[in-house]
């Protein structure tokens, strides 16, 4: 299996590539790719489209298993970046866990028990049958996404911004994980998001990731 990321959006509504935004030093989805290569992915594909030069200029990841792959119909959404980033895979692997490049505070244990109950999955089926893994915080549905054999996966209906999202709900066989970890819920669009979120991130107290029902309310704050 492989490690998909999500980052060809526009940020129309930051008004400047979140990509790029400042993350202690470096660029927010240097973050989320540094974070994802820590795991024993094979291959870690991240998907950009809006801007993808100046990203791949300014982001340079030193690592054999990572590569950049450019959809060039970002614009009609980020449906066709998920599609982008599996068809480049040209069939070489069974599953994919799919992140966001604007969620970086995802904590590294949902990250593995999604993660492993994908894997478990995979090798107790009796079917290659497509399945689905998905963390869950306060009963909001969040990344990363283990989408299972996805080589049995009809993605004929796939359009538009939903993403995985389309796929999803496709799939009867799903198991949703119940994490404390609100970063696997939160994502970044606005200005006002990004700030309030990075002081929450750099200030907190115990410097995790996960800052309860604050980062839910910045969450549900930044989704109006």
């Amino acid at each position: 299996m492989f490690a998909l990321i999500l980052a060809a959006g526009t940020s129309s509504r930051m008004g400047t590539p979140k990509q790029l935004l400042d993350w202690g030093g470096k660029p927010l989805l240097e973050q989320v790719i540094r974070k994802t290569l820590t795991f024993h992915f094979p291959e870690v594909v991240t998907v950009v489209g809006h801007q993808a030069e100046e990203i791949q200029q300014l982001i340079r990841i030193k690592d054999d298993r990572f590569r950049w792959v450019v959809n060039q119909n970002y614009a009609a959404g980020q449906s066709t970046s998920l599609l982008t980033g599996l068809a480049n895979v040209e069939g070489r692997y069974h599953s994919a866990m799919v992140f966001l490049g604007d969620q970086p505070l995802i904590a590294e244990d949902t990250i593995r028990r999604v993660l492993e109950r994908g894997l478990e999955k995979l090798h107790t089926l009796g079917k290659p049958e497509p399945f689905v893994v998905r963390p869950s915080f306060q009963g909001i549905p969040g990344h990363p996404v283990f989408l299972g054999n996805i080589r049995s996966l009809d993605l004929t209906g796939l359009k538009g911004d939903e993403g995985a999202k389309g796929v999803i709900c496709t799939i009867p066989n799903r198991t949703i994980l119940s994490v404390e970890d609100s970063g696997a819920v939160l994502d970044i669009d606005t200005p006002e998001a990004y700030e309030r979120v990075r002081r929450l991130a750099f200030h907190s107290n115990d410097g995790s990731s996960n800052a309860g029902g604050d980062l839910k309310t910045e969450r549900l704050e930044s989704a109006e």
